[in-house]
């Protein structure tokens, strides 16, 4: 059995003996014009619409676009990973999801973009992205875009919550992040204040996904900071680029932690005429250059 294989295993084995504290999902629940309307007043999250840059996330290979031609490979893709996370969400009642990996440039940044735009895609409930590698924060960077606040300021001052979050022309999709870097980042993770916004959020939009770009985890100790806040952890390895004896080390550190699955990027075992592949067996996920 591989290291991935045992620590999906593992994973499962945790699952069933793990009480369920989280809410319920309703996934049934649609999202329609009148979004927001059973939430709280003064609680409900809108996000700033603000511009990508379409030149640079066609650079770094962000799927934008559901229907592009050029895309239908890596789009089919991470549909696939799509499906298969959901359906581990609502068998586990899971809402919060940390996509991290042992080391860097394995594609986690990219992997979180791509997999949360195409969940949005989906329209049946409201998706959060949140860029919590805040010593080198990415995803801002990676569309192109000043956020309207960064997420690192509000975290260090523990107000206006709320004001971080952006849209990028999907309704249900919202994101918050930074553009400048911490070294505070794993105290600021530990706060009452990162707390307080995980609570904004799920009070804040409907029946919410939220998946939090993580530092590596061999890096720092900020994924081990914020793994026992959240439901479960999404770990990308990149074929040829992840050491096993990393990635076996990392999977280590997660042990306690519930695994949502594995994604392999890179991966050899393709469709034929796919720039993006996803590997066979209960690790699959979209492949690709990382970023």
């Amino acid at each position: 059995m591989s290291i991935i294989e045992q620590a999906l295993e593992k994973g499962r084995g945790e699952r069933r003996q793990r009480p369920q504290t989280r809410r319920s999902v309703d996934t049934d629940r649609s999202i329609d014009a009148d979004r927001g309307a059973s939430l709280e007043a003064g609680k409900r999250i809108i996000g700033k619409a603000v511009a990508v840059d379409r030149d640079q996330c066609r650079q770094k290979r962000v799927l934008l676009d559901g229907t592009d031609d050029r895309d239908a490979p890596a789009i089919a893709a991470y549909r696939m990973l799509r499906t298969r996370l959901l359906q581990r969400l609502r068998t586990n009642q899971w809402t919060t999801i940390a996509v991290t990996s042992a080391g860097p440039n394995d594609g986690k940044t990219l992997t979180a973009i791509n997999l949360a735009l195409s969940m949005a895609r989906e329209k049946s409930r409201d998706v959060v992205l949140l860029d919590l590698d805040m010593r080198n924060p990415s995803v801002c960077r990676t569309l192109g875009v000043d956020p309207p606040r960064e997420l690192r300021t509000c975290l260090e001052l523990g107000d206006h919550l709320r004001d971080p979050f952006f849209t990028i022309g999907n309704e249900n999709l919202f994101i918050a992040g930074s553009v400048t870097p911490t070294e505070h980042a794993s105290e600021l993770l530990a706060s009452r204040h990162f707390d307080a916004m995980l609570s904004a959020v799920r009070e804040g939009v409907v029946n919410p996904i939220v998946l939090m770009d993580l530092p590596p985890v061999l890096l720092t100790d900020d994924a081990l900071v914020v793994a026992p806040k959240i439901d479960a952890v999404l770990v990308v390895a990149s074929e040829g680029m992840t050491g096993r004896a990393d990635l076996a080390k990392a999977l280590h550190l997660l042990a306690e932690f519930p695994i949502a699955g594995m994604v392999l990027n890179r991966a050899t075992e393709s469709t034929p005429g796919y720039d993006y592949a996803y590997s066979a067996g209960p690790a699959d996920g979209p492949g690709g250059p990382p970023r």
